[in-house]
């Protein structure tokens, strides 16, 4: 399905500090533009064989229409999980939130739907979103891309600390409330947050936030931390907070066998190469298929 980022991630899932760590290269011997373009292409390898998005990003998925019934599980629905025929797929893993669908009209004017008049099931790989109980898609302007579903998608998103606060570099935004985790890549998260540790949202303005423990006690931080830092809630996804270690491992083995063999070919006298068989398995559970 035709679709388009609308607002990028400003980070990678791996911090250069870990993959050269990976590597076993000294950052004395690194070039810092190469190693990032390794771990840019990694990423974008496994986010392409998966479609799993390692950071926030936020797509438009652009269609010619509405789906209309008459395809998939007719109603009344026959499992206790169903795609209706009028459905529309998300094409983007783990779902976050539809940030809106509008279409245009008869008349060719861009009207923006109420979210009332529509519910989606997020926890699905991929994605779903149908009209609400006893509300129908609207019809749309017989041209091509009238349709245009507006969601954010991905696992975590790159912060950075400020005093006693943490800048949020993403599309995804929280509020008060919400619950998060934090992640680190290269270096150590900014003390005294941990690993695999619930916070609460304590404020919320603009993307930059203050955080309190479960029981509600003032988190006060107290360095920046080192490396690259990420926060995330898991919506839509069992992993909370951030990539899922097996396409972590995958993209630090893809970075570093680009870094090694980063010329156009290879020159052997003697011997032949052999893929190592668990590489794509490391993927396995994480690819979403589209129909």
């Amino acid at each position: 399905m035709p679709e388009y980022v609308l607002t990028a991630p400003t980070a990678e899932p791996i911090d250069q500090l870990e993959a050269l760590d990976h590597m076993r290269v000294s950052s004395a011997d690194s070039q810092a533009l190469r190693l990032s373009l390794c771990i840019a292409q990694g990423r974008a390898a496994a986010e392409m064989k998966t479609r799993q998005q390692c950071l926030h990003a936020r797509f438009v998925m652009v269609l010619d229409r509405f789906p209309q019934a008459g395809y998939g599980t007719p109603l009344p629905f026959a499992h206790p999980v169903n795609i209706p025929g009028y459905a529309v797929m998300l094409p983007r893993a783990p779902a976050v939130a539809v940030v809106s669908i509008r279409f245009l009209d008869m008349t060719g004017a861009w009207l923006t739907m109420d979210p009332a008049t529509y519910v989606t099931n997020l926890t699905m790989q991929p994605g779903i979103v149908t009209p609400a109980f006893g509300c129908v898609w609207p019809i749309t302007l017989p041209q091509i891309g009238s349709v245009q579903i507006t969601y954010d998608a991905g696992y975590a998103s790159p912060f950075t600390r400020s005093a006693s606060t943490i800048i949020v570099s993403g599309p995804v935004q929280w509020v008060i409330g919400n619950k998060v985790r934090f992640s680190n890549s290269g270096g150590a998260l900014p003390a005294p947050l941990k690993p695999m540790t619930d916070y609460l949202m304590a404020s919320a303005a603009a993307g930059v936030y203050t955080l309190t423990d479960v029981v509600g006690n003032p988190i006060t931080l107290t360095d920046a931390g080192s490396g690259t830092n990420y926060v995330g809630d898991g919506r839509g996804s069992r992993y909370i907070g951030e990539v899922p270690s097996g396409m972590r491992g995958w993209i630090l083995i893809r970075a570093a066998s680009l870094y090694v063999n980063r010329e156009e070919v290879a020159i052997l006298n003697r011997g032949h190469i052999e893929e190592l068989p668990f590489m794509e398995g490391l993927l396995d559970e994480f690819r979403v298929s589209l129909p």
